[in-house]
């Protein structure tokens, strides 16, 4: 929601005159952002909470901004004189617009800068931390719309690393709409939420994990509270892998957890999700192993991938 709201304010930057359904549209837009983080409240931890009600609040102030730089101007015109009982009629003096002094910081909107880096719309592409756009050090990663795709963010090898790869910092995750993919991440500070996934593996680290209507994901977490998954089904969970414990920046191992399912609530356990056996294990972290090394990976997805 946030991504579209970012979006809507973006190309109604461009857009002049901005029609007032689009203003709207936008405000309409930040309530329901609003409700939804309100919503949540008690349910995210502290650190996002602080995060998401700081990037409301930005947003708020671009919406704001663009009302400010759309609305008319103020436009005043001298009365005519009282006409003189015995004089002749005088010529109607034509109105004099007077020109309101326009505030430079009103006349162009500036958009706080994006703390989030977006890859979406890939296809059959081998993404790792040196192909990225420019972005900031510490930031939210989206993914979204991504198919037969391999996105490697584990950090480089040192001997071939450089200096803006080595210093990504992940804050949070939002994944949608991925299909055929293997996603290896290092630990990220906040929540990873995830919608509308199927037939991928994750490997990642987070504070907080929620899935959302996804099937066949093979995850394997590193979790300090207890994943949540919601209308799922195939799902099977593991601990981050041992080989890639350095990513986890210095953890030394990946603690247990309990899976919960809110779509299963009763004593008898979910047939939503299982923990993988140790064969089944082994052999998964073999074809993650293959990924993390090869860039050509792609064409070998299904070779791993849950069927």
């Amino acid at each position: 929601m946030r991504y579209d709201l970012e979006s809507q304010i973006s190309a109604a930057k461009t857009t002049s005159p901005l029609p007032q359904e689009t203003l709207q549209d936008l405000a309409v837009s930040l309530a329901k952002a609003a409700k939804a983080l309100a919503d949540a409240t008690g349910s995210l931890p502290s650190y996002d909470q602080k995060q998401y009600e700081t990037q409301l609040k930005a947003l708020e102030k671009s919406v704001e901004e663009l009302r400010i730089s759309n609305a008319p101007k103020s436009k005043f015109a001298f009365k005519r004189k009282p006409k003189a009982a015995d004089s002749a009629p005088a010529p109607p003096l034509s109105p004099a617009p007077v020109t309101t002094p326009v505030d430079p910081k009103q006349s162009v909107t500036v958009l706080p800068t994006p703390t989030h880096l977006v890859l979406s719309s890939k296809s059959h592409q081998y993404i790792t931390r040196a192909s990225l756009p420019e972005h900031p050090q510490q930031t939210d990663l989206a993914l979204s719309d991504l198919d037969n795709c391999v996105v490697n963010l584990l950090p480089p090898i040192p001997s071939i690393s450089d200096g803006r790869t080595e210093s990504l910092i992940l804050t949070a995750l939002h994944a949608r709409n991925l299909t055929n993919c293997i996603i290896l991440l290092p630990s990220i500070e906040g929540s990873a939420l995830l919608h509308d996934m199927s037939n991928c593996i994750l490997v990642l680290g987070s504070h907080q994990f929620r899935m959302h209507s996804s099937k066949k994901i093979d995850i394997f977490l590193a979790i300090s509270s207890n994943p949540i998954i919601e209308h799922c089904n195939a799902i099977r969970f593991s601990r981050y892998p041992s080989t890639l414990m350095p990513a986890l920046l210095g953890k030394k191992e990946s603690p247990p957890f309990t899976v919960q399912d809110f779509s299963h609530i009763r004593p008898t356990p979910s047939p939503n999700f299982s923990t993988m056996d140790d064969s089944t294990k082994q052999a998964i972290e073999d074809g993650i192993a293959s990924a993390h090394n090869d860039t050509t990976f792609v064409e070998k997805l299904n070779t791993v991938l849950p069927q």
